[in-house]
Parts: C-alpha cells; structure tokens; sequence
C-alpha cells in the first residue's frame, strides 16, 4: 500500500469491483482509503446497472468519512471534480456535468460515479473514466467516448493522481467556504439546464424544464409553472424521447 496524499492506496490487477474492495479495505483499516484495478469485471452503475470496463480504463474507489446530511452536495462536488479532471487532459473539448454527476464530452459519456454506503459513517464513491477505450453506448443509451480518443495521451495513473489533486483542494475549500460556489460552477456547465428535459425513473417518466439544483443537489423541474424536486432518475434530452 502506498499513500497519494494523505490516502491510503492500494492498486490491484483485477477485481469484481472496486467499490466491493474498498469497502473490505475500509472496514479493515477505518481510514480514508482509494483501490484502483486495471480490471474490473463486475463493475456497478447506478440503479442496478452493470460498468462496461475495459482493461486500463481507470476504476477507482475513494472511501472516506461523510455526514449523511452533506451527501447530496458530495455527489455534485463529485461530478465536478470529475469534469475539471477531463478539462485537464482535454481543455478545448466540450465539456458538460450531466444531473446528478456523469461527464459528458460533445453529448458521449466519459465518466460515471457511484455512491454506496460504507462501513460505518463511511460512504465510498465510485469513479470509472473511459481512457484507453469505451463501447459505442452505456446502458441508458448515450454514446461514449475516452481521453485518449480525444487526444488525450494518458494513463490510468496519472489520471488518478490528477483527480485526487483536484478532490483534495475542492474539499477543502468545500469544507472551509460552503457549497455555494460549487453549486454555481456545476450549473455554469451542466448539461440541458434551462432545456426540456425528460427524467426516467424506475416506474415513472417526468417532462419539464430543467430549472437547476438545489442546496442538496435536486434537480429542479418546473412543470406547468410551478417547480419539484427530483431526487433520482435518468436525465434526458426531450428530444431522445421523440426520435428527433
């Protein structure tokens, strides 16, 4: 094991899952920890989806310590962090955070994150970037893309250290200043915000505008001028629904 700032963090060829390791390695040692395989074979997506991986794409999972209260601002910060990663490798790219945290790179998914609960009032966050390759489309339907399609030239290990850079200030100055200044960046690039959107649930498809988030990262939708929260769900262009 070695340490990436103050992490500890333990780097495996393969696993299942990242977030199954981490979650061992943490009960174990109950300290800030980070597992990063160059294979995952059972990786998770969100609401019971599966992470197509492929070999030396990056497949990391940070355990940490988190106040239930403060999660739904994680998970902004989360997709934030992610996207000024990719900004890093790509800046001249469009780039774009999709509710509540995927990065999207010209409207094709390069990232997906996944919180689950840890041990004790630990929480684990998932990460997977598309680096060395990625399939045509996940499993909601977006098309994919990777750093290095992109121009990238990188690897798995650097991308790790560049985003636990990135983690480490953000929460810091997180932690030091609020939230307000990182709700205002994530919704300076988030996707379709201000557009119709549609919200695809387990058992339910919501319509509306997409109006913004609020100070636990709801997504805001106003529909027949009035606004709701949205807790959980798929965002969508309008537009996929209708086939234009």
């Amino acid at each position: 094991m070695e340490n990436i700032n103050s992490w500890l963090w333990k780097d495996v060829e393969i696993v299942d899952s990242t977030n199954n390791a981490v979650f061992e390695l943490c009960k174990q040692i109950k300290k800030p920890c980070i597992i990063t395989a160059r294979e995952q074979n059972k990786g998770k997506g969100r609401r019971g989806r599966s992470w197509i991986g492929y070999k030396d794409n990056l497949f990391m999972s940070l355990a940490f310590y988190l106040p239930l209260d403060k999660l739904g601002q994680t998970v902004i910060l989360s997709g934030l962090a992610v996207l000024n990663t990719v900004k890093y490798f790509c800046p001249k790219v469009d780039i774009k955070v999709k509710w509540p945290n995927d990065v999207l790179v010209g409207g094709a998914k390069i990232s997906g994150i996944l919180f689950e609960k840890g041990p004790d009032d630990f929480w684990i966050m998932g990460i997977g970037v598309n680096i060395v390759a990625h399939p045509k489309q996940n499993q909601t339907g977006y098309t994919t893309t990777g750093l290095n399609y992109l121009g990238a030239n990188t690897d798995r290990l650097a991308v790790l250290k560049r985003f636990v850079e990135i983690w480490d200030t953000m929460t810091e100055d997180y932690n030091r200043c609020g939230f307000a200044k990182f709700k205002q960046a994530w919704l300076d690039n988030a996707f379709k915000l201000g557009q119709k959107i549609i919200i695809k649930q387990e058992n339910r498809e919501q319509e509306g505008v997409f109006r913004g988030i609020d100070d636990n990262g709801s997504l805001i939708l106003e529909q027949n001028n009035r606004n709701i929260k949205v807790l959980a769900g798929d965002l969508f262009d309008i537009r996929d629904k209708k086939g234009e």
